[in-house]
């Protein structure tokens, strides 16, 4: 996966959060299933291909949960903006 790809699926998840969940408290603690989420891919992933391992691949549990989480901050962002100004226009 590309750091796009990563931020791209974060984005939708956080846009999917902050449409469909009223409160900010709960949506953000809903955001937290997207690093995790990512952390199981990665030792899943691990675990099936452990011919590709190098000494840095302890590395990827650190640093892939950034980028879809910085996605999934940024949609949810955008969903709270666009329910201010649906609900601004009723």
């Amino acid at each position: 996966m590309t750091i796009e790809t990563l931020i791209l699926y974060g984005a939708i998840a956080g846009l999917i959060a902050g449409l469909f969940i009223r409160g900010n408290g709960l949506g953000c603690l809903a955001l937290i299933a997207v690093p995790a989420a990512i952390i199981a891919f990665v030792a899943i992933w691990h675990t099936a291909h452990p011919e590709v391992l190098e000494s840095t691949s302890g590395l990827d549990y650190v640093f892939l949960p950034l980028w879809p989480t910085l996605g999934a901050l940024g949609g949810f962002i955008v969903a709270k903006v666009v329910r201010g100004v649906m609900k601004r226009k009723r």
